[in-house]
């Protein structure tokens, strides 16, 4: 009604919307240092007007509803950006570790102890009977061996820690979707549209969901008749539906033994999502974990193989100081039947129709036959019936078996008091079967045909032979008598020049190129992994904090803004309160008329 009392009503709704205001300028300066907290407003609308002459009154304003200084795109693209930033960080801290794993500095590194290691063998072609110089070769090449081995161990060890952060992911993945469902649940039960709104849980929520998005790359979107959020991974997998959560589950891989991530929904449909997140920690962890400590670990294998093959080659058929009365294969063999061109790790080294020389001797150190060795096939069983028919046919000074008859290592026993060696048959290449088997060999490996390979550089080792004894190691051959040559060094130079050796298609990578460069190139690759994850990780750093600042300047408590609106709704309070006692003045003053 117009009048006094229209006037005393207007008061008065305005000290309650002013009242309300200071309440939430207070909650705004209580909450200006709290994470998430998005700054709130109380809406103050006009009354609605009385119509009667001489026109429409106005009866004041009310509060309406408590609301939040907040922007919708604004956050997607927060959160969008968080998952890309947190993928490449991830990436850059982890590739951190490895990049120290090979420490290349001049006094340390593999490209160090290799270069040892060929100088170790071009001392010993400059004294080839020297005991020093086959001891100091000896000590290097186990520095060798045990800084490739663990260069391997460190690499496994990082993806095994990336696994285990990985599976603690998938918990918090959960923990935080299941947060945001009971969120949705709790907004929807409090919220009326338009009149109550829930500010406080809608903050809680867009936290979880950062947090969220830090761990994997999500789309998400809110329901407005409901208000609940609907979230999704890999564009349709939902991991929150309303009031409800779906778990993904960590799973071991068979094949690799490593982590799995499983999105499974209650009718038990599953998805492997594993490598298939394109943003967050998660991703990140995933692609070094698999694709760049999997693709170094193959590197380092392909260059350990190379290495291994070009100096057993080689040594398998030279000669020490002296003749042997065995020689024994380091390789496990399943069966007779093992073929010496697919069955072994190293097959593709096999050369059908190649052949080999043994010389036995007497026991008085001559000459007693010559055996060309050149088997029909290629399993173990067509080697061992070659050599057993050309010992029959010569002298029977030896006999070649596997250790358990019919499995275990290739092995070849003098019989008596004979002794043999092993050359190349004139300038003939060999069929390489003895270096295949680890017999004669500078290297030792752990290998059973019939299972699948293990990763060479995990039980790469000096033979043990020839630890036990360093005048086995094979630096020369037979001279042209057929006898062990005092000085021959062809063998030690022929490993030496291995450093500058050109191989071709380099453990199948279709590259021409030396042992070293090849280690070079890797390590080249390994750094500039790095430098990518560290660019793109300050690239996307830098876009997140634009719109972070975007962010905070709408949603952010500026608390000079705030100590405004105190003094602003302090003056309106007061102006309220003198109209009110104004009208209370005008009432008296009429009530006393007489």
């Amino acid at each position: 009604m117009p009048g006094i009392g229209g006037a005393l009503d207007i008061a008065r709704w305005t000290l309650y919307s002013t009242q309300l205001a200071f309440e939430v300028t207070a909650h705004n300066i209580a909450n200006a240092n709290t994470e998430g907290y998005s700054r709130q407003k109380v809406e103050i609308e006009p009354n609605t007007p009385l119509k009667m002459g001489p026109g429409e009154i106005g009866t004041g304003a009310r509060a309406t509803q408590v609301i939040r200084q907040y922007d919708d795109f604004i956050s997607e693209q927060i959160n969008t950006k968080n998952s890309q930033y947190y993928y490449w960080q991830s990436q850059y801290e982890a590739l951190g570790q490895i990049e120290a794993i090979f420490n290349e500095s001049d006094e340390y590194g593999l490209n160090k102890i290799m270069g040892d290691f060929w100088n170790a063998w071009s001392d010993l072609s400059n004294n080839p009977d020297g005991i020093p110089e086959r001891e100091a070769l000896l000590e290097t090449s186990q520095k060798l061996v045990q800084f490739i081995g663990d260069l391997d161990y460190n690499l496994r060890e990082c993806q095994r820690h990336i696994d285990t952060v990985t599976q603690g992911s998938i918990e918090q993945i959960n923990s935080i979707t299941s947060q945001i469902a009971e969120l949705n649940k709790q907004i929807s039960s409090v919220e009326i549209k338009g009149f109550i709104n829930a500010n406080d849980l809608r903050d809680q929520r867009d936290k979880l969901l950062s947090q969220l998005s830090e761990y994997v790359d999500i789309s998400y979107y809110e329901e407005k008749s409901s208000g609940q959020v609907m979230v999704f991974v890999l564009g349709g997998t939902p991991l929150v539906l309303g009031k409800d959560s779906l778990n993904i589950e960590a799973q071991r891989n068979a094949t690799t033994g490593l982590t799995d991530l499983i999105w499974k929904d209650d009718s038990g449909r599953t998805v492997n999502i594993t490598n298939k997140l394109e943003g967050g920690k998660v991703a990140g962890w995933v692609n070094v974990r698999d694709n760049k400590i999997g693709s170094y670990i193959d590197s380092l294998n392909t260059l350990t193989q190379a290495l291994t093959w070009q100096v057993n080659s080689l040594q398998s058929e030279g000669v020490g100081l002296k003749s042997v009365s065995s020689m024994v294969g380091t390789v496990d063999i399943a069966s007779l039947s093992d073929d010496l061109s697919t069955d072994f790790m190293f097959s593709d080294g096999y050369n059908a129709g190649g052949q080999f020389d043994i010389v036995a001797y007497d026991s008085s150190g001559n000459v007693s036959h010559i055996y060309t060795i050149n088997p029909a096939g290629s399993t173990v069983n067509d080697l061992i019936t070659e050599i057993n028919a050309e010992a029959a046919a010569g002298g029977s000074e030896f006999t070649a078996s596997l250790t358990n008859g019919t499995d275990g290592n290739f092995q070849i026993q003098a019989n008596g008091n004979y002794t043999f060696a092993l050359k190349a048959h004139g300038d003939s290449e060999s069929n390489h079967a003895l270096a295949i088997m680890g017999v004669n060999t500078f290297f030792s490996w752990t290998e059973d045909t019939g299972e699948p390979p293990d990763d060479l550089t995990e039980t790469l080792d000096v033979n043990s032979a020839i630890k036990a004894d360093s005048e086995l190691i094979a630096a020369g051959t037979l001279d042209n008598n057929n006898k062990v040559a005092p000085g021959s060094n062809d063998v030690a130079l022929a490993i030496a020049s291995l450093q500058d050796k050109v191989i071709p298609d380099l453990g199948g990578t279709g590259v021409d190129t030396t042992l070293d460069s090849y280690y070079s190139s890797f390590i080249a690759c390994v750094g500039i992994d790095v430098q990518n994850a560290e660019m793109n990780e300050k690239f996307n750093d830098s876009l997140l904090n634009q719109y972070i600042q975007k962010k905070e300047s709408i949603t952010g408590v500026n608390l000079d803004e705030e100590m405004t609106e105190i003094l602003k709704n302090q003056h309106l309070y007061q102006a309220a309160a003198k109209l009110i006692s104004i009208c209370d003045e005008m009432m008296q003053t009429l009530l006393s008329t007489k």
